[in-house]
Formats: structure tokens, sequence, C-alpha cells
């Protein structure tokens, strides 16, 4: 490997920009860490580099964890810049599957730089960092949606592009939701590990609260502890997380209980009428907003009708989150109330409407007789002119 070659492979695993042509490693690493957090509190080239491993600038890959895990591992020390700041990081990154491989000298797996960076480090609240929630992923990705790197690991390359079309992804990325999941979300950062099958529930109930304490009480839960399978992902899947749909209910395609139920097993009757309630209430809601609009647009006043009709939908969400006790009586008892709300919101669109008939033909005879009062006064004044003398 030429001198060239083998400056960019080493600026890409410590994160040091590319440098221009005639500018050396050691030169880009300076200008980079002008910009770094650890520059603003004080630092210097020597606070890391220093030591007899140390050749020249480079610190070897095996030792940058415990070379960062020194301070940051150390509460005294942290606590001058920062009283809040987490001293496990260090500790968690053992756990981790990176950090297990990289104690056996596998030098491969990710170390602190590969996420952080190593000169011109920001802190995670900085939009530039690469481990802020928009950049975890495409951090992430850079090893993990390699398949060259990933093959020796025996792991496929493909959760950052199924992530990247989930629902997760489009909160985040879209509408900006820093809330949203990303990589670190579901596995962790410094103890990155993937959730077994008996975990998987666990990380996802730390945000779908309800749908967790449904399921869990729900007869699927002794079942699929049974059989090994991982709950959530049994109708959603893992990393590709899609938007759910009514659709996904029933026993045909494309419905997701068609994948294990058929026709002629025990639940085929709860999902069967769990679907006709769906679309009972949807049909209802959809009703209900056409009438109110008709109703709004002819110029009546239907506030009580949106009301109505914004109840059925709510009522309409939470049947769907119901639908994770996999039992009939729970969702009905959710959907029954919302089906008579969106029957009531197109109630009063239809009597807006029906009052609006009745206006019109009130008006049109009330004109009828305007207009018959104004011929009967002209023909009354043309029989006055009629009746009087000339002169």
């Amino acid at each position: 490997m030429n001198a060239r070659a083998s400056g960019l492979a080493l600026s890409w695993l410590l994160a040091i920009p590319l440098p221009l042509t005639g500018q050396s490693i050691e030169e880009g690493a300076r200008l980079a860490f002008q910009d770094d957090v650890h520059a603003s509190a004080g630092l210097t080239c020597s606070s890391c580099h220093a030591g007899p491993s140390s050749r020249g600038f480079a610190l070897p890959r095996i030792e940058v964890a415990p070379r960062c895990g020194k301070c940051h591992g150390d509460a005294a020390y942290m606590r001058q810049f920062d009283p809040q700041v987490r001293i496990d990081q260090y500790a968690q990154y053992l756990t981790s599957g990176h950090g297990k491989r990289m104690s056996t000298g596998d030098s491969r797996v990710a170390t602190c730089s590969d996420c952080h960076g190593a000169h011109g480090v920001r802190r995670v609240r900085d939009p530039r960092s690469p481990v802020a929630p928009v950049n975890v992923a495409p951090t992430c990705a850079r090893c993990h949606a390699d398949a060259v790197r990933m093959a020796p690991f025996g792991r496929e390359p493909k959760p950052f592009a199924d992530w990247s079309a989930s629902v997760h992804a489009e909160a985040l990325l879209k509408r900006r939701d820093a809330s949203a999941p990303t990589c670190n979300t579901c596995h962790g950062s410094h103890g990155a590990t993937p959730p077994g099958v008996n975990q998987v529930a666990n990380v996802c109930a730390q945000c779908h609260v309800r749908e967790a304490e449904l399921f869990r009480a729900s007869p699927k839960k002794a079942i699929f502890e049974q059989i090994g399978q991982a709950e959530c992902l049994a109708c959603h899947g893992n990393h590709r997380i899609e938007h759910p749909t009514d659709a996904w209910v029933g026993l045909k395609d494309p419905a997701v209980c068609a994948t294990c139920h058929d026709e002629r097993g025990n639940g085929a009757t709860t999902i069967t009428d769990v679907e006709h309630s769906l679309g009972n209430l949807n049909r209802a809601i959809a009703s209900a907003q056409s009438v109110l609009e008709r109703a709004e647009r002819a110029g009546m006043l239907v506030d009580d009708g949106w009301t109505a009709q914004r109840d059925g939908r709510e009522h309409l969400i939470h049947s769907r989150v119901m639908v994770h006790a996999f039992a009939a009586k729970p969702f009905d008892d959710m959907a029954r109330p919302g089906l008579a709300v969106a029957q009531q919101a197109e109630r009063v669109g239809h009597d807006a409407l029906h009052e609006l008939q009745i206006r019109r033909r009130g008006l049109g005879i009330a004109t009828v007789l305007v207009l018959g009062f104004l011929v009967t006064l002209w023909f009354k004044i043309r029989s006055v002119h009629a009746e009087r003398p000339p002169r």
C-alpha cells in the first residue's frame, strides 16, 4: 500500500478530515482539533498521544478505548468539566459485542474514535456530531451497511437500508422528532448488543407501553414464550417497521394474521370479528366526515358533529391499540362506543342538511308569497290608474 493509500485508511479509522493535496495527516488532525471539545477543555495532543505505545501520532486501535476510559471513567476528573456526565461508558463498552471482540485482540471492530471521531470530537447534542440522533444510523452504517466489512462476522448489511424505510426513520429524519428510535435506542450505544428473543419486547415497551401491557395480559404471551418467538417481531419485524394498517387484520393476504392463522383455526372468529368491527368503524367515520363537510360547505353550523367525529377517531386509534389484547371483548369495549359516536356525528350532519332543506323550502314559499304580493300590488295600482277620470 502506498503512502497516500495508507493515509486514507488511517484518516478513516481515526476520523481525521481527509487532508488536502500536500497536507499531512498530522496537519489535518491539528486543524480538526481546533474545533474539538477536548481542545475547548484545555487538553492538548499529548493528553491522548503521550506514552510508550504512541508511535509518532498514531495510537493503536486496541488502545483507543482504554485511553479514552482513563479520563471518561474517572469521576473526580470528569467532575471538573461536567458534574452530571456519565463515567460508565468504558465499562459498558467492555460488555458490548464490539468491546468483547476488541478485548480478544480483534481490532476490526468499532472503538470510540470510529463513532465519535478522534480529532474534531463534538458534544452529542451538537448536530454536527456523528452521534447526534439524526446522524447515529449513518455512522453505524459506515460499518454495518458494508457487506465486505460484515462478512467476516457473519452479519447481513441490511439493517440500515431497512431502518431507512421504517416509520422510525421517517419520524426522525422527516419530522425531526429526536425521540424517535435509531440504532442506539434499541441496541444501546457504548454497551451495544443485539437484544435477545426474550428482550425484544422489553426494548419495544420502553416507548410502546400500552401495547406491551396488553400483549403481556393476552393469551399470545404464553404461546410465544413456549415456541421461543420474539413477540413484537412476529408481526412488525425489527428494523423495517412499517406503518400498520387495518388491512393487517384478517385471514387473507395481505393480512399479517394470515401468516399464522386460517379460517379453520381457533382464533379465526376473533380475527374476523375484529376485522369487521374495524371496517365498520372506519366506514362510519368516513361517512360522518363526508356528511359534515357537505353541511359545512352549505353554511350550516355542525360543531357538535365534528366533536363527535373526533371522538370516533380517538376510539378508532385506541381500538387499533386494543388489537394487541388478542381478544374480542376488550376490543369491542373500545370499538362499539366509537361506532356510536361516529353514527351520532353523521346524524348531526344529516339533521343539519335536513334543516337546510326546510330553510330552503321556507325561503322558496316566502319568495313566492312576496312575488304574489308584488304582482297583486302591481295590478291594484294599474286598476286605480284605469279608474281615475282623465283631466
